[in-house]
């Protein structure tokens, strides 16, 4: 094409380039650094169809013809070709050189523009070949996404359409042979139902890797034939069938499942809407990330029963559904917690897998009540985007439950099979296929008559059948996608109205007239009145005091428009100005989609400005993630709080972020990362000058030193040490008396020295805030009993028990555990068998760890006593909970209870459980000496002495606190063994120790007499009576030391 071609060509990158700078400009000289304003010469982000047709004349003919005739033929071929692609619906951008740059989609676009491409491009080579002309052409062609500037028309004829697809239909024309017509990988999957092409070829176009690209060989008359029948009589059938099961008490989840527009919802409302009189009906619907905002979906499953739902609508609402519950107001309180109307600090203080139980235990609660009244069908829309919490809930509420309740749920294809739910009878998922030939006909004749053809390139999806039907298109072809039957109504709209939609997109699926008004700078009156029109004509819908759009890629296609820093400003404008200061969470989502995105650098050119608001976007960021952990959204909160690193530039910032990281992988469990993250966290106030926070080091530290668990591998021991002493300065440096309380216990129990104790005792003491500091007095107890001072244990457990009994927050569950063993140890099994059955009443509804320590506290007191009955049943029950809960983590406590039922039921003559050491085994992930402690003794009861020395290990102070024995702190059932095996030199340190301790646990001095007893009788003494021991009440010790194994 020559010189002429280039220079056009670079007259064109300058335009764009002023047309970039202008769009820029206007969008920077708007009052405030985030406002947007609505540009006379309008851009948008379009879908089109490129189509680059070149002339192609060989040089002899230019010589035999001359430039004057040579000058005519093309003259001839370009009016000819322009006639041919206007008719077809194309708009002629420009001519470069021999060239002709042909645009469909702009400034009006077609549903089905990739098939007008085609042929139009078809229509222009037969008139070449028809024709008689002696000049050839050849042509390129692909569909994609382009700024597009709607001004150009009325400026200079030329619409500037800047886009990839726009390169590659350029240099697929040069390398078309001539007669040919290259088609593009977008274009060919757009138009493979329409047109036959030649095989594919592998091509390396100039500026692009290897691209597929097909040469179009024919255009088809119609397109494939329909997909089979499935038709939706018989998925309602299934529906209604489910229902009622539900009406006869038994709860049922039904999940529907199908792509978008595959006519999920319309099911869905089929089976519900004749229902609403007889049913309550709960409605919610997810969206990705934070777009909900406050409006989560559990507020509006409680918004649907409760019109304006405040800590006192909910409590009240509650209290009327359960007039005799004794426990009305933590249900209230946690069901207000979970959908974020308050935040119940019982809640926070409780461990993550605790939270999220007692959450979900509460909504059952709720819905069981509601329930009770009448059938009642929890609807919820995209459950492919639900979080954690409303996953584990619906899993719950559904499980078989003898409850008149529906989960009614729709999702996406590649939630099918999700393992957020347990298999079972109760769930019934329903896969949604096309619609039949037959159907599809039936739908498209009652919407507006389209004809069967129609319907054929439909393939079945109802929404792209009615979509196409709302387009009133009068052209004979037919759209090829969705989305571009979308886009084509889209253009019918006045371009205000239009604008209003694309603008509104940005707030999410759902919004207001006041969102709206606030994105598109026009009176709320103004917008009100459109949104009216925008309803009728089906684009939104009224939801409440709202508007939602009618599907979710209509909301899609509407927000895609919008060229990328209109919609940045927008976002952040938002962020700003449009929702609640308290509504961190949906402000991060917005603040995220404006400078998380790549191209806020040159949005926000300015480095003052841009840094400001990547400062106000951290902020926010962490202020939705410390919200998300109070809410147990933890996966949510780890997303939210890894953002933040990106959007922190100065160390200081970074070392904020890198901090709530930390948490968040706590929080999740992850005690490795959290190390990390905090560790990073660390250095990072280190490069701003800064100390770091006491309360950064506390809080890495109470995971290394009480949630070990956490961890894949331990941090090392040297490290520990070195950052106990850095926080220990830390915190005296900045006169921080509660995370230096926190961190000399952890020091005490780190260095296996009870000094340290004493100062973190008098912290607590002298706190003016003693809720504050009421979980560092619990962890304080646990390192006392560790650390084997019992007395103070006990009456620190009591102290913080009695704090909690005034509503103070703490985790409760743990400290009835750790007072039960206390009880236990001293003798007092009454104590202990209170302790543990508060545990039990509160732990019904807790975590499955939970509640194996309520079934191992009340183990251990039926244990001691001997009631080997009623331990072989709590032992079924640990077995039950095990096996339900495959996926949970266990521990020593929970797998003391298997082996000591064991040994109990070896004891009184019968064979110990067949699984033992597979559950054990499942429950004790320690070191290989704490898994043999649980086994020794019912092994060697059967006959089996080996694993003694193997568990001796684990009640010595010579190996990691990590692999010590903790539930038998006195070493109880290794001098059993001992005893069992007669020898007296190994047990002869333990009764030592019990001497010592006789005093304050009168269990050790009887246990160390009957030990003595034992001995006696070994040497031909008198019959053991182990009188003191029997007195206490533990006939069950007795009972195991007067036992004789087959080997002994």
């Amino acid at each position: 094409m020559g010189a002429a071609c280039l220079r056009r060509c670079r007259d064109s990158s300058d335009r764009r380039s002023r047309f970039s700078s202008s769009v820029r400009a206007c969008l920077s000289s708007t009052a405030g650094p985030v406002s947007p304003v609505v540009m006379e010469g309008h851009a948008e982000r379009r879908l089109v169809t490129c189509l680059f047709i070149d002339i192609v004349a060989s040089t002899a003919l230019t010589r035999d013809v001359g430039p004057e005739r040579m000058k005519r033929l093309v003259d001839d071929a370009f009016h000819a070709m322009s006639d041919l692609i206007t008719a077809r619906g194309g708009t002629i951008e420009k001519f470069i050189g021999d060239a002709v740059f042909v645009l469909f989609g702009a400034p009006t676009s077609h549903a089905d523009d990739p098939e007008r491409a085609l042929r139009a491009a078809s229509a222009c080579t037969r008139w070449a070949a028809e024709s008689g002309t002696p000049i050839g052409i050849r042509a390129g062609v692909e569909t994609g996404e382009a700024l597009i500037d709607l001004g150009a028309t009325e400026r200079d004829r030329e619409r500037m359409a800047v886009g990839e697809c726009v390169n590659l239909a350029s240099r697929l024309q040069s390398l078309a042979e001539p007669g040919q017509i290259l088609v593009g990988p977008n274009c060919h999957s757009s138009t493979e139902y329409v047109a036959e092409f030649g095989p594919s070829q592998r091509l390396t176009p100039k500026g692009f890797d290897e691209v597929m690209a097909w040469p179009l060989l024919r255009l088809a008359g119609s397109g494939r034939s329909a997909l089979p029948f499935i038709g939706r009589e018989r998925e309602l059938d299934l529906l209604n069938a489910a229902y009622g099961g539900v009406c006869a008490g038994q709860a049922r989840l039904a999940l529907i499942i199908g792509p978008p527009g595959q006519g999920k919802s319309r099911l869905a409302n089929e089976m519900v809407a004749p229902l609403r009189a007889s049913a309550t009906i709960l409605e919610a619907r997810c969206r990705p990330g934070e777009e909900n905002g406050a409006e989560t979906p559990l507020r509006q499953l409680i918004a649907s029963d409760v019109l304006d739902p405040t800590a006192t609508s909910i409590e009240e609402r509650v209290k009327a559904l359960m007039p005799d519950a004794n426990d009305v107001e933590a249900v209230a309180s946690a069901i207000a917690h979970s959908v974020g109307v308050t935040v119940d600090p019982r809640v926070v203080a409780l461990p993550r897998l605790e939270q999220r139980e007692v959450l979900t235990s509460a909504w059952q609660r709720y819905l069981a009540a509601l329930a009770a009244r009448r059938p009642v069908i929890v609807w919820v829309e995209d459950l492919h985007w639900a979080d954690a919490l409303v996953l584990r809930l619906i899993d719950r509420v559904a499980d078989g439950a003898s409850a008149c309740l529906m989960v009614l749920a729709t999702a996406r294809p590649e939630f099918a099979g999700s393992v957020h739910f347990r298999p079972g009878t109760s769930h019934l998922e329903i896969e949604l296929g096309p619609l039949g030939q037959s159907e599809a006909v039936a739908l498209a004749r009652s919407a507006s008559g389209v004809d069967e053809q129609a319907v054929q390139r439909a393939q079945g999806n109802p929404l792209f059948i009615v979509e196409l039907a709302r387009a009133r298109l009068v052209s004979p072809n037919v759209p090829m996608t969705v989305q571009a039957v979308i886009g084509a109504r889209l253009d019918e709209l006045p371009p205000a109205d239009r604008q209003l939609l694309q603008q509104a997109a940005v707030v999410g699926d759902t919004f207001s007239v006041r969102d709206a008004a606030l994105l598109t700078e026009r009176e709320p009156s103004e917008v009100a009145a459109a949104l009216g029109r925008l309803s009728h004509l089906r684009f939104i819908e009224p939801a409440g005091r709202s508007y939602r759009f009618h599907h979710v890629l209509v909301h899609d296609v509407a927000y895609g428009r919008l060229t990328a820093e209109e919609r940045l400003r927008l976002h952040a404008r938002y962020a700003r100005e449009g929702l609640s200061a308290d509504d961190v969470e949906a402000r991060a989502h917005h603040w995220w989609r404006a400078m998380g995105d790549t191209d806020a650098g040159w949005v926000w050119a300015d480095p003052l400005e841009r840094a400001g608001l990547r400062r106000e976007a951290l902020r926010t960021h962490l202020a939705a993630a410390a919200r998300l952990i109070a809410r147990n959204a933890q996966e949510r909160a780890l997303e939210i709080s890894t953002r933040a690193i990106t959007l922190a530039d100065d160390p200081h910032d970074i070392a904020e972020a890198e901090a709530a990281v930390g948490m968040a992988f706590h929080r999740n469990a992850r005690g490795d990362e959290a190390w990390a993250h905090r560790l990073a966290a660390i250095e990072a106030y280190r490069r701003a000058g800064s100390e770091p926070p006491a309360a950064l080091y506390a809080d890495m530290l109470e995971v290394r030193m009480f949630n070990y668990g956490y961890f894949r591998e331990l941090p090392k021991e040297a490290e520990t040490s070195q950052l106990l002493a850095d926080g220990e300065r830390a915190a005296r440096a900045a006169k921080d008396s509660l995370s230096l309380a926190r961190i000399l216990t952890m020091r005490a129990l780190n260095d296996d020295d009870v000094a340290p104790t004493t100062e973190a005792l008098q912290l607590i003491r002298s706190a003016s805030d003693a809720a504050a500091y009421t979980d560092a007095l619990s962890r304080l107890a646990q390192a006392e009993n560790l650390l084997g001072r019992t007395e103070s244990a006990r009456s620190l457990l009591d102290e913080a028990l009695a704090r909690a009994a005034r509503g103070i927050p703490l985790n409760e569950p743990e400290a009835l555990m750790w007072r039960a063993l206390l009880a236990f140890g001293e003798g007092d099994l009454d104590g202990a068998e209170r302790f543990a059955a508060r545990l039990l009443g509160i732990s019904a509804s807790a975590s499955a760890h939970t509640q194996q320590h309520a079934l191992g506290s009340t183990a251990l007191v039926l244990f001691g006593r001997g009631d080997w009955e009623g331990l072989a049943s709590v032992a079924r029950d640990v077995e039950r909970l095990v096996d339900a809960n495959p996926t949970a983590g266990f521990c020593l406590i929970g797998a003391a209870a298997i082996g000591q039922a064991a040994a109990g039921e070896i004891a009184r003559g019968r064979d110990g459980s067949p699984r033992l050491e597979e559950l054990v085994g499942r429950m004790v992930t320690e070191a290989p000496a704490t898994l043999a402690s649980v086994l020794m003794l019912p092994k060697l009861m059967a006959g089996h002495a080996e694993l003694v020395a193997a568990g001796a290990p684990a009640y010595g102070k010579d190996v990691p606190r990590v692999e010590r024995q903790i539930w038998d702190p006195f070493g109880i059932q290794l001098a059993i063994c001992y005893a069992l095996l007669g020898r007296w030199n190994d047990i002869a340190p333990l009764l030592a120790n019990y001497d010592a301790r006789a005093s304050a646990a009168p269990l050790l001095g009887a246990f160390a007499d009957a030990i003595r007893e034992e001995m006696a009788a070994g040497n031909g003494g008198r019959r053991p009576t182990h009188g003191r021991l029997r007195a206490l009440g533990y006939l069950g010790l007795s009972e195991l030391l007067s036992y004789r194994p087959p080997a002994a």
